[in-house]
């Protein structure tokens, strides 16, 4: 038990350790990614009317969802209350931990 205890301790300071550096780098994760995504894809389909598209990406995502177990109807229900949001002007919250840091005109992201 104190083998299991010792290594869990120390991949809390190793998980600590990591997302402080992440944080540091201003290194987006696999969320931050898709979050961005969905927002690109639900706001470029509004805009222009690509209703075909986005309704075909909707059923792809939702099938793997439910294939994962989530419920047909609660992932229907999600849907509909992200397009709703988004077409009244919604948009996720920045993390503000980036705003503290000004990004220079030049800067390409890897601080450069």
């Amino acid at each position: 038990m104190a083998r299991r205890h010792e290594r869990l301790e120390r991949q809390r300071i190793y998980q600590r350790e990591y997302r402080a550096k992440r944080r540091q780098e201003r290194a987006p994760d696999r969320d931050d990614i898709a979050r961005a995504m969905l927002r690109y894809m639900i706001v470029s389909a509004q805009q222009r009317g690509s209703d075909r598209l986005l309704g075909r990406v909707i059923a792809e995502v939702s099938r793997q969802l439910v294939d994962q177990g989530f419920s047909a109807k609660a992932t229907r229900a999600a849907w509909e209350g992200l397009l709703e949001r988004y077409e009244d002007g919604w948009d996720f919250f920045p993390k503000p931990h980036l705003r503290r840091h000004e990004i220079k005109a030049t800067d390409d992201g890897n601080g450069n």
